[in-house]
């Protein structure tokens, strides 16, 4: 941590000349301590991420972003690992060149640095999160450097992008060094209808490895009334697996006045991609969450929510048990940006990896399941955005 914070300080003094600076950023601490009195190790505990980021207008067209990031590697130093290196996740320059023309009709963006270019990435509302497609495959560019062109069309209502980025190391992994994504976002809420489209198409050469998605969101509100679905379905194909695999998730929550109920799910279709990629370890449905919320004050929500496994998934890879976790807890937020989650999980000793996340991911941050198999346990979480 104190890494990060002098590398996030001389940032900010290398940037003494820029104008309308802005700095925000995230840190997430997670604990979790199991009731199993005959575990040696009954506690745990976990900084999950730390990041600053930096945002500042260069003229009057253009913008700088850098973020900041040491990402789970405060850890290290605790044990025996060298203690982690923060480093800059991105560098971006961004230009306005609809705004630079003096255009009407279009917007056209240019995003150019270091940077992980992804797609849009709105579909993400329940606890759970089975419906956002970055869970799972989400194809998204992660080389050295590239560059992104954004376009906005009749005011917004269509959204199309390409990216392409460079591997500068010309790793083995991929030979041809780049990689682009290509997609388009169609945002009906700007002639009234709240419903959010995406479609994408994702290629890395040199390894024939391939991917296209869509991605849907509607949402209705009527006074104390809410009501958000939404999905994906992501179709990959590898050079050296057979057919093409398809992975899906959805998510509904419906809301009246402070009480909120939401489920979410996934699932894999395409046999002869699934048995070589993971085999009898898929369904059409594999995994669900279900979660219901009462807000008691602005700042005070209590929460509880399960997971479950179905098909070939539950017997083959998460134990034959279809009851996976159990979380109950509640949820302070005492200032904007600011949440402190105190609460009871259970995680079965067989639970899948997907599985234990209404407190943040845990089953991929901390061995939860070690902890809360037999008895359960206590977790907290502290999540600060800024």
């Amino acid at each position: 941590m104190k890494k990060l914070l002098l590398l996030a300080f001389g940032v900010l003094f290398a940037l003494p000349a820029f104008s309308a600076m802005s700095i925000g950023g995230e840190f997430d601490y997670y604990m979790v301590n199991g009731f199993d009195s005959d575990n040696p190790v009954s506690f745990q505990d976990n900084w999950y991420k730390g990041e600053v980021d930096f945002r500042t207008s260069v003229g009057d067209f253009s913008q700088v972003r850098i973020e900041v990031e040491e990402d789970q590697s405060w850890n290290r130093g605790r044990g025996t690992f060298p203690e982690g290196t923060p480093s800059i996740n991105y560098f971006r320059v961004i230009t306005d060149w609809g705004k630079f023309f003096a255009l009407e009709k279009v917007g056209i963006r240019t995003d150019i640095g270091l940077y992980s270019y992804q797609t849009f990435d709105r579909v993400h509302f329940t606890e759970f999160g089975y419906e956002y497609s970055e869970n799972y495959m989400n194809p998204y560019l992660r080389k050295d450097f590239g560059f992104k062109l954004s376009l906005s069309i009749a005011d917004g209502l269509v959204q199309p992008y390409y990216a392409m980025s460079f591997d500068t190391t010309e790793s083995d992994a991929n030979p041809d060094g780049y990689e682009f994504l290509a997609g388009v976002g169609f945002d009906f809420d700007k002639v009234g209808l709240p419903l959010w489209l995406e479609g994408y198409f994702w290629d890395q050469t040199g390894e024939e490895k391939n991917a296209f998605g869509i991605e849907a969101m509607y949402t209705l509100a009527l006074s104390n009334f809410k009501f958000k679905t939404g999905g994906f379905m992501i179709s990959t194909q590898e050079d050296d697996i057979d057919g093409r695999g398809q992975q899906w998730g959805y998510g509904v929550v419906f809301r009246a006045y402070d009480v909120q109920i939401g489920v979410s799910g996934t699932g894999a279709f395409g046999s002869d991609y699934w048995d070589e990629k993971r085999p009898d370890a898929h369904s059409v449905l594999s995994a669900m969450g279900i979660e219901v919320s009462y807000d008691i004050l602005d700042w005070l929500t209590v929460l509880t929510g399960c997971g479950l496994a179905f098909g070939d998934y539950r017997e083959n890879a998460a134990g034959d048990r279809t009851f996976q976790t159990f979380e109950a807890g509640v949820i302070v937020r005492p200032d904007k940006g600011v949440q402190y989650r105190l609460g009871y999980i259970y995680a079965d000793k067989e639970a899948v990896s997907d599985a234990g996340k209404l407190s943040g991911y845990f089953s991929r941050t901390l061995n939860t399941k070690k902890l809360t198999a037999e008895k359960g346990g206590l977790y907290f979480t502290l999540k600060i955005d800024y």
